[in-house]
């Protein structure tokens, strides 16, 4: 009986002892799941490069055209003694007026250029002259300085313009050689004016290059580079490549759209020689074959599009909204040309004017909405008088009179032009 009861308490304990160890271990190992069942690893957002919305300045914005503008001194009748200002071609007033103070420059080298918010005001002088950018309201006020440059530097905008992307501007920017052996050097340059900082974004080489426009949020650059092969070493002198005609056979120009974020470019376009053979306007390049062709190529495309036979030798004058301007010779003169976007046509304006002791096609000074043209409409010599808004009366030479003329206007000498008037001068 004892031998049976120590064998009952002894199979007790081992169970009593056998559950705990058993739970114990089932906690302790990892719980079997299958491949389905576990939960997939995170997978790493990628990098967002931040995009950049660029918009281009020129020397017109849609409301009016600025052109500089050098005043006669009042007493000494010295020109551009009376400073360098801006001249303001309102297209929707038919008015011409000059805007903001003039400037006390060295010379007359200022660029003005205007988008839908400012005024930029741009000059450059020698290696001993410190360069200019303003900005001001549209009519000239609030004018105020967005940097301060050092000496031997150049604003290299030329007449193509700058690029913003609302804070920030994209111009050419050189510093100017000290020894006419050495070439200027140019570089591509962002301007933060609030923060007081510039960066460069690329450099050109000896053949420097230009700011051309702005596309898909890219800026348009051009390049030149020399061959390889070669066989003609450059000469400097001046501060520049001194025998470029005699490289040209070896220079290609090619057309890049770089990203103003990462700095990658992409290649749209390349040709042979020192210049683009192409004008670029409204996404595309544009020219004058020698078929008397005029053919097109959208921005990103690798193939062109023939859009018209010409009737001879004409040239491209400017790319508008709903026109192609060109010029040409037909029976011993020279004729204005419009080939119409929308329908295909091209049209000779019977428009003509005494333009300096000769008889001449019209002269289209720039667009001035779609469908509507500022043109030359009368040229006078002498001096004549413009003013501000204020009434202060201005010296500025021997100027052409402008008016605005509509398509219809250009094509049919019967429709009335609308003359450009001076208000507050004689």
């Amino acid at each position: 009986m004892k031998r049976l009861c120590a064998s009952l308490t002894l199979l007790l304990l081992l169970t009593a002892c056998g559950k705990p160890a058993s739970t114990s271990a089932t906690s302790a190992a990892p719980s079997a799941t299958t491949p389905e069942m576990a939960e997939p690893a995170a997978t790493p957002q990628p990098t967002v490069e931040p995009v950049v919305s660029l918009h281009w300045i020129g020397r017109q914005n849609e409301a009016g055209l600025y052109q500089r503008e050098a005043f006669y001194d009042t007493e000494s009748y010295l020109y551009g003694n009376g400073g360098v200002g801006a001249r303001y071609v309102d297209f929707s007033r038919a008015t011409e007026e000059v805007v903001g103070k003039p400037l006390e420059l060295e010379n007359a080298n200022l660029q003005l250029f205007a988008d839908g918010d400012s005024l930029y005001w741009v000059w450059s002088g020698m290696i001993r002259d410190t360069a200019i950018l303003l900005r001001s309201d549209l009519d000239g006020g609030n004018r105020e300085s967005l940097y301060d440059f050092p000496q031997g530097v150049s604003l290299g905008v030329g007449d193509e313009g700058l690029a913003s992307d609302g804070t920030a501007l994209y111009f050419r920017y050189c510093h100017i050689s000290g020894d006419p052996k050495i070439p200027d050097a140019y570089e591509l340059v962002r301007l933060d004016p609030n923060a007081e900082t510039m960066e460069t974004l690329t450099t050109w080489n000896e053949f420097a290059g230009y700011l051309q426009g702005v596309w898909q949020n890219k800026l348009l650059i051009t390049r030149t580079t020399l061959s390889e092969d070669c066989p003609v070493e450059p000469v400097y002198d001046r501060y520049r490549v001194s025998n470029t005609e005699e490289l040209m056979p070896w220079l290609t120009t090619t057309l890049c759209a770089m990203d103003p974020v990462t700095g990658e470019e992409e290649v749209l376009y390349s040709c042979p020689g020192r210049w683009l053979d192409r004008r670029l306007d409204r996404d595309a390049l544009w020219c004058v074959e020698e078929a008397h062709q005029l053919v097109c190529r959208s921005l990103g495309e690798a193939e062109d599009t023939i859009l018209t036979q010409l009737p001879g030798s004409l040239y491209l004058w400017d790319v508008c909204t709903e026109d192609v301007l060109l010029y040409g010779q037909e029976e011993g003169k020279e004729w204005l040309y419009l080939y119409n976007l929308a329908d295909g046509t091209l049209t000779r304006s019977p428009q003509r004017r005494w333009l300096g002791g000769e008889d001449r096609a019209i002269p289209v000074v720039s667009e001035a909405g779609p469908g509507r043209y500022l043109v030359i409409d009368d040229a006078n010599t002498g001096m004549q008088q413009l003013a501000d808004r204020e009434g202060t009366q201005y010296l500025i030479d021997g100027y052409a009179r402008y008016a605005i003329a509509s398509r219809e206007a250009l094509l049919d000498q019967s429709v009335p032009l609308t003359p450009v008037t001076r208000p507050g001068a004689p």
